[in-house]
């Protein structure tokens, strides 16, 4: 019986600190950063590093998993085909993301362009990156249109969109001034991974000016009271 005590006791400490991995913005330097998030479907958890390069070309894998990943362990991503792509250099990509508390390691396995082998290397979480503000948070747009049916320009904790259409993942927050933000996105157009800054500009009125880099026009929204 001592023994078997002895046993559990080592045990469940161990398995009390399993804890899962933090999702959320990871970075190296200040040209590369992966974002990680996660959704469930039919019973499973569905997870994707979104791979980004600030100065070049982005990429993204997937992977599968029954429970969340955990701190300590080790998963293998892989690039997913593409529904709008007749040839993809870099399908079934492999890459082994190895997590420890607030920290990614990758390393490409097989199958991956010189785009994914580029991010291999040590990951850092960077709450500063991954979490927007509150101060900067809100929804925009139409206002006499039922909430129900509008489709607003936003910005919350984690996600944003600049016209209410398209939406992305924040990767990097850089704060200009009390009343100004620059966002960087990043999104999918046509299954192709890109990355845009976006520029939130707050007005007495509570009204904020919108400009993304892909557009030279700047949006005006109204702030919506409901």
């Amino acid at each position: 019986m001592l023994k078997q005590a002895l046993v559990l006791f080592f045990i469940l400490p161990l398995t009390a600190m399993a804890t899962p991995v933090v999702e959320g913005v990871y970075i190296s330097g200040t040209n590369k950063r992966v974002h990680l998030s996660s959704f469930e479907y039919e019973g499973a958890k569905h997870y994707e590093l979104f791979l980004a390069n600030m100065i070049g070309y982005s990429s993204f894998v997937t992977t599968s998993k029954a429970k969340p990943i955990q701190d300590d362990s080790t998963v293998v991503f892989t690039v997913p085909e593409s529904g709008y792509l007749d040839y993809q250099s870099n399908l079934g990509c492999q890459i082994e993301a190895r997590f420890s508390p607030n920290e990614i390691q990758l390393k490409n396995l097989s199958n991956c362009t010189s785009t994914e082998r580029a991010f291999n290397g040590s990951y850092v979480y960077s709450k500063k990156s991954s979490i927007v503000p509150k101060k900067y948070q809100g929804s925009w747009g139409d206002c006499d249109l039922p909430k129900a049916i509008r489709e607003p320009a936003f910005l919350s904790d984690s996600k944003g969109s600049s016209n209410g259409t398209q939406r992305f993942d924040v990767i990097k927050v850089d704060p200009i001034s009390s009343n100004e933000l620059n966002v960087t996105g990043a999104f999918y157009y046509e299954a192709d991974p890109v990355i845009h800054t976006i520029n939130y500009k707050y007005l007495p009125d509570k009204s904020v000016r919108v400009k993304a880099n892909w557009n030279d026009a700047a949006s005006l929204y109204k702030r919506c009271s409901d």
